[in-house]
């Protein structure tokens, strides 16, 4: 099958980014100081990440969790500070097709 040919599909890939452990998380801890404030004691800590959505239009089949592996080791995720996973990779249906939005 030539490239022309081949089928497409419209991806969206999803990435959870968050701060490596041991790695101070201020926004985090301002988070839990507010969440005791408010009574909720149980708490115990709180992290804060990133939730990265890709769309990925008409994209030919290939490899795309190394593509996702690319965008969040050139791009997305600071390799000393971040940790990241990719949560899913998963076609679009066409409009009128599937789920509703949200």
């Amino acid at each position: 099958m030539t490239n022309s040919t081949r089928p497409t599909v419209q991806l969206r890939i999803t990435i959870l980014i968050r701060i490596r452990p041991g790695i101070l998380d201020p926004q985090g801890q301002a988070v839990c100081q507010a969440l005791h404030d408010s009574g909720a004691n149980e708490v115990s800590s709180v992290r804060i990440g990133k939730l990265v959505e890709i769309v990925i239009p008409d994209a030919p089949y290939e490899d795309f969790a190394a593509m996702a592996k690319q965008f969040c080791d050139s791009l997305l995720a600071n390799p000393l500070t971040e940790e990241y996973e990719i949560l899913s990779i998963v076609p679009i249906p066409p409009a009128g097709q599937g789920a509703g939005t949200r």
